[in-house]
């Protein structure tokens, strides 16, 4: 979290207007929401691919750790699409396996649905990154609020965030403690030195969620925190422009 926030602070693009990053980043995730072309779902992770790491200038090593995580659940989610189990067998397998009665197999359109749900998760992937990645939270919330979203949704958001941050500096000090006095040592001291962090964690996060609501208050807070509200319509270069990007990555699906 800190390093993706770090990334965005930083990004090559933080001299552009960040209404037109999201803009950009939105338009890409409509296509890929509308297409079904696994042609156009590598046009739009190639595209966000590039201008993330050479236009935004984040490290492609850490670009491909980020994108291993969503990688990981895609293929665990994707394993109940592949891997079927039935009495009998369709035409198109391409594994079997018998166990008893039963037979376990892996069919061409379950390989085919599961390479299209991976393509087409990626490239929405791209899309999330490059926007978060090239976009402080807070200009989202502006972005948000620019919409017309509930004071109530954007005030819990950024609390959540900064609470984030707090609970990981917590949770980073006690570990370490913890580290330091061998607690991690042997399987039954992982377990209770693993219960004791998070317990601890827990209590201190509630006192001091408590303490940061009464210093608010104090300081005048009516549960809203105020947002500068941000112009989110494009004007009419700008809207040509993203409707031809939008053109272009659809272009395969009509071929």
């Amino acid at each position: 979290m800190r390093e993706i926030d770090q990334y965005a602070y930083n990004s090559g693009l933080k001299e552009q207007f960040f209404q037109w990053r999201i803009r950009f980043g939105g338009t890409a995730l409509l296509a890929c929401i509308c297409s079904k072309s696994i042609i156009s779902f590598a046009m739009i992770f190639l595209i966000m691919f590039f201008i993330t790491i050479f236009k935004a200038r984040i490290y492609w090593a850490d670009y491909i750790r980020f994108m291993i995580f969503p990688l990981c659940f895609l293929l665990l989610g994707v394993l109940g699409i592949v891997v079927n189990i039935d009495r009998s067998l369709p035409p198109d397998c391409v594994f079997t396996w018998e166990i008893g009665n039963c037979y376990l197999f892996v069919s061409e359109r379950g390989l085919s649905l599961a390479i299209h749900l991976i393509c087409k998760s990626l490239s929405a992937v791209s899309c999330f990154y490059f926007i978060i990645l090239t976009t402080p939270f807070r200009e989202m919330l502006c972005f948000l609020h620019g919409l017309h979203c509930p004071p109530i949704l954007i005030t819990l958001a950024m609390l959540i965030y900064q609470f984030i941050f707090l609970l990981m500096e917590m949770a980073v000090v006690k570990m370490k403690s913890q580290l330091c006095r061998g607690g991690y040592r042997s399987i039954k001291g992982f377990i209770h030195s693993f219960a004791m962090l998070w317990g601890s964690v827990f209590i201190q996060s509630c006192l001091k969620s408590e303490w940061v609501y009464k210093s608010m208050q104090t300081r005048g807070y009516n549960g809203y925190i105020p947002l500068t509200s941000e112009n989110i319509c494009p004007d009419k270069k700008e809207m040509v422009r993203l409707l031809l990007f939008f053109l272009l990555l659809m272009i395969p699906n009509w071929l």
